[in-house]
């Protein structure tokens, strides 16, 4: 049975060093980015959750993380959400959750984690900077799960702009 669990980052939501950005294209064209007006969001995933956070954490321009789109069984991997754009409200914070869905190589649903934090109770970044999740999603190819790709839905919502985006990762299950 597939191990599905939401994982609270050890570290509080860090704003991305003055220039320091994690994604090189423009945000839009592939299936795990999504944007509306300012609001944009890109689903990663990796296998070193600690190192993601660590290198997001460095003081320092840019950002070189190491991501995944491929887990062996019962090795975890983690999706974050990368984001920028999310409207303040009448106190200066934002309030951004992501819903996850998981389904199988056959289509099936196996695993729905809700309201993971994004960004919540907190502003955000200055100049635009692109922020990381305050909480990720774990997810584990036990012994008999089938291996292949596993869709990741995220739905995230900016609750206090009114918008809900839709992003998809695909992780290959592989021996």
């Amino acid at each position: 049975m597939k191990t599905v669990w939401a994982v609270c980052a050890a570290l509080m939501m860090l704003a991305s060093p003055a220039g320091a950005t994690p994604v090189e294209k423009p945000w839009g064209g592939r299936p795990e980015v999504a944007s509306s007006g300012d609001f944009a969001v890109l689903q990663i995933a990796t296998l070193d959750d600690k190192a993601l956070l660590a290198e997001w954490a460095k003081p320092t321009p840019g950002v070189s993380l190491q991501t995944a789109s491929q887990m062996k069984r019962n090795q975890p991997i983690f999706t974050f959400i990368n984001f920028k754009g999310c409207k303040p409200d009448r106190s200066g914070n934002c309030n951004v959750t992501a819903d996850f869905d998981i389904f199988d190589p056959t289509g099936k649903s196996v695993g729905h984690a809700p309201a993971a934090k994004v960004l919540v109770g907190a502003p955000p970044a200055p100049n635009g900077d692109i922020m990381l999740s305050a909480a990720s999603l774990g997810l584990s190819i036990d012994d008999g799960d089938p291996l292949g790709p596993y869709m990741v839905k995220a739905t995230v919502t900016d609750h206090v702009a009114g918008i809900t985006l839709h992003t998809e990762k695909t992780l290959t299950a592989v021996d």
